[in-house]
């Protein structure tokens, strides 16, 4: 009986032992199809074909972003063979004429040693070269003039709302007539900046009771001073800004009037002044030069120069000023007198 009991508790151990192996192996199993798993790499997502730059001909992946002060977006792209990219000028002065330092413009003149020169310093210069002194001729550097063909640049009063994208080589013409260039205000004390429009809105809420209204095409008073260095006009329905300066001069005092805001290239604002005297009168008829900043002695295109013997008791001077709205001023002939 005892071998009998011997017996059976052997064949139970096996038992258990067989079920543990059972397990451990399942588990070994369970493990490598976890590791599988694990080490298995995801599916890739199917390419997508990028068709959003269409408009502007450009393929966008993900670069460096180079920074640079001549575009509104500086972006280094991949190059496409029939699209545009973007770059970066890390030093912009690499395309100005290295003898007078304006930008470059085409034609673009070359020397046989490969130095170049604007077309303007190449007569000025005879020809020669100004850094090796070999004659420059008519030998054009077409890859210099093909770089400026086709670069685009950003207008230097994007921050002030002008969204033009221009050749470089046109980047100074385009500047010179922007009707976004910078205008600071005219008012002592105060340090804005801002496009002409900016600048009409910030002197009708900040600085109104400091302003003389008027409207165009109508005559009206006006009364200054001989301390008044100048004082500031705005129209009420357009809100342009106007400046009447006032500067001293053996002769008497020299009034003239500049139009703020507006790029120096386009017309100016006819405009009329007129002060008495004792029964006599001086009558002055001028355009408006365009100015961006006051200044104490702007820039005119006459002036009207009211004698001494012209001033009141106090030192005041009396005006009478008509400033004509652009394309419907009257001619001068016709002006009464």
């Amino acid at each position: 009986m005892e071998e009998i009991a011997r017996e059976e508790e052997d064949s139970d151990e096996e038992e258990e032992d067989d079920d543990d192996e059972d397990t451990s192996d399942e588990s070994e199993e369970e493990d490598e199809e976890e590791v599988e798993e694990i080490v298995r790499p995801p599916p890739r997502p199917p390419q997508q074909q990028n068709n959003q730059m269409e408009t502007v001909g450009l393929q966008l992946p993900q670069p460096r972003l180079y920074e640079s002060p001549i575009f509104l977006e500086p972006t280094l792209v991949r190059p496409s063979r029939n699209g545009a990219i973007f770059v970066a000028l890390s030093d912009p002065e690499v395309l100005d004429c290295p003898t007078c330092c304006e930008t470059l413009t085409i034609p673009v003149f070359q020397c046989e040693n490969g130095h170049v020169a604007c077309s303007s310093c190449s007569k000025k210069l005879q020809h020669k070269c100004p850094s090796c002194a070999m004659p420059i001729g008519d030998n054009r550097c077409r890859a210099i003039e093909k770089v400026l063909e086709s670069l685009k640049v950003q207008c230097s009063n994007w921050r002030y709302g002008c969204r033009e994208n221009i050749c470089f080589s046109k980047k100074y013409e385009h500047d010179k007539c922007c009707s976004h260039a910078q205008c600071t205000c005219p008012l002592l004390g105060c340090n804005f900046q801002g496009s002409s429009e900016q600048l009409y809105l910030h002197c009708r809420r900040k600085h109104l009771g400091k302003l003389t209204s008027f409207q165009f095409n109508t005559s009206f008073p006006l009364f200054i001073t001989v301390n008044d260095k100048f004082c500031i006009l705005q129209e009420d329905k357009e809100g342009v800004l106007f400046i009447l300066n006032n500067r001293s001069d053996t002769l008497g005092h020299v009034i003239t009037v500049s139009c703020m805001g507006l790029s120096s290239s386009k017309p100016g604002y006819f405009y009329e002044l007129m002060t008495r005297a004792e029964g006599s009168n001086i009558r002055f008829q001028s355009s408006t030069r365009n100015v961006q900043t006051r200044v104490d002695d702007p820039p005119s295109l006459g002036c009207l120069l009211v004698p001494n013997d012209f001033l009141g008791t106090c030192g005041q001077i009396t005006l009478d000023v008509c400033i004509w709205r652009l394309g419907s001023y009257p001619a001068i002939s016709s002006v009464r007198a």
